[in-house]
């Protein structure tokens, strides 16, 4: 049981990258990503807040299809994920998009990456954040996407819900997929929502196991006031309906409150 959870730091870096990730993860939903986008959109810049295309980042963009309907609603968005493999994919599906783009590079560097105030808004979707083991890392991050942001600029965090999956969690089931049969197991352990991913390639046997800490919606707002920002809207799924108790997301949407 113990080499059941024996995970890697950085094992997102090689996880994301497999073809078999890609397979377990394929049939997430471009309809429910194109409508959420369109609401987002409508919420972060109404009629009236100011004309012509914002400058959108989109961290742990994996495949792009949050990017790519940014770009649909006539945005401007980038891209960033570690993952090689995801980041050619995403290229491959926009290569008729000029105001989306991609790029190869880890989310705790972003001051090295882009200059200051490049942003009128950075996402992250899809619980791309948190899976740090050190602290100083998710800080990291958060300095870096304030660094990026124009003053008033947006942050959107789209987290999964700890209450909901702490009621909800499956401790262990198989699932076969295209070609794949993963043996799954979960629990939540000091603070850790953690998922032990085995599977087999040939005869050669493969292990992974996704941790993501159990940041409640409380603990964000505290990240997110220490770094100056001021959450504006709270929402639990993806039609935004408000956060509840119940809620299966938890969608933060904070403003970079103006020096002074």
């Amino acid at each position: 049981m113990m080499d059941l959870w024996k995970s890697e730091s950085d094992w997102f870096a090689r996880w994301f990258n497999t073809e078999a990730y890609h397979v377990l993860y394929e049939k997430r939903d471009d309809v429910e990503a194109k409508q959420f986008v369109e609401r987002l959109v409508n919420q972060l810049f109404p009629s009236g807040s100011g004309s012509g295309s914002k400058k959108i980042l989109d961290l742990g963009c994996g495949a792009g299809r949050h990017s790519i309907q940014f770009g649909l609603q006539g945005h401007s968005a980038i891209g960033l994920d570690l993952s090689q493999n995801s980041i050619e994919t995403a290229q491959k599906n926009t290569e008729s998009f000029p105001n989306v783009s991609f790029l190869k590079g880890d989310m705790r560097e972003l001051q090295k990456i882009f200059p200051a105030n490049s942003f009128h808004a950075v996402v992250s979707l899809f619980t791309s954040l948190g899976y740090f083991e050190s602290f100083n890392d998710l800080q990291q991050t958060l300095d870096g996407i304030h660094h990026v942001m124009r003053d008033e600029g947006i942050f959107v965090l789209d987290f999964l819900h700890v209450h909901h999956v702490k009621s909800t969690l499956v401790p262990h089931e198989q699932i076969f997929k295209g070609g794949y049969q993963f043996n799954i197991h979960r629990r939540i352990v000091e603070g850790w929502i953690e998922k032990s991913i085995q599977y087999e390639v040939q005869g050669e046997e493969y292990h992974f196991v996704e941790r993501v800490q159990a940041i409640s919606e409380k603990e964000w707002e505290v990240l997110f006031q220490s770094v100056g920002w001021e959450i504006v809207n709270r929402f639990g799924d993806y039609s935004l309906n408000p956060l509840m108790e119940e809620s299966p997301r938890c969608i933060l949407v904070a403003r970079k409150m103006p020096c002074g």
